[in-house]
């Protein structure tokens, strides 16, 4: 199986322009996506990471993959044994509809789109690329993030934006929208379709889910 044949959850990202990370001295603009997989990803993840480890070996590694539960503030919304994977890239990843054309993040409309389709609790298809590093002496893996592709709606988690206006849906009543004072401009926007991408995100068939390496 490939990664890629996985629906995770979206529940952090930056994917329409790159954010400042803060955690890094140089402080550098990146993208990223705080992903969640379910477990049967397991095995997919890790065969990306020993593919860069030395030796394929991924005992003394220090791996940025952890179920939800054994994170140090779990992900509201998110099952405990999903594995939580962060992303990121200095360059523009590659971002798919549900169509899989591309939308382009230099492209004012399709910014907006990302901005708007993107949400935490979305369902994503997600390509991943995996590193080695050395840290003061430790060495470890993490993941660069080099595409992301629309795969159906998900309930909208109680993190990132959107969440106020989403908390109020259940409360609306059927026919009587004018009266919302909650309900969003119902105008649309008609964007010029961008051209047709090879779409890298095919999926490939299903395999019997394996146990998972970072449980």
């Amino acid at each position: 199986m490939s990664l890629t044949d996985h629906i995770a959850i979206l529940t952090h990202a930056a994917l329409a322009a790159p954010v400042v990370n803060q955690k890094k001295a140089a402080k550098p603009l990146e993208f990223y996506a705080l992903l969640a997989f379910p477990p049967a990803a397991g095995n997919d993840l890790a065969e990306l990471a020993k593919a860069v480890a030395p030796g394929g070996n991924l005992a003394g590694q220090s791996m940025t993959v952890k179920p939800n539960a054994k994170q140090d503030k779990p992900l509201p919304g998110i099952p405990g044994d999903w594995l939580v994977v962060r992303a990121a890239t200095q360059f523009a990843p590659f971002i798919a509809d549900e169509h899989g054309k591309q939308l382009e993040q230099g492209n004012a409309d399709h910014a907006s789109l990302i901005r708007s389709k993107f949400y935490a609790g979305k369902k994503v298809r997600a390509s991943l690329t995996a590193y080695a590093w050395t840290y003061d002496k430790k060495p470890g893996i993490s993941y660069n993030l080099a595409g992301v592709m629309e795969a159906g709606d998900g309930e909208r988690l109680n993190i990132g934006s959107g969440v106020t206006a989403n908390a109020f849906e259940k409360y609306a009543t059927a026919g009587e929208s004018a009266a919302n004072p909650f309900a969003g401009n119902t105008a649309t926007t008609t964007v010029a379709a961008p051209p047709e991408q090879a779409n890298p995100f095919a999926q490939t068939g299903a395999a019997p889910a394996a146990a998972n390496p970072f449980g």
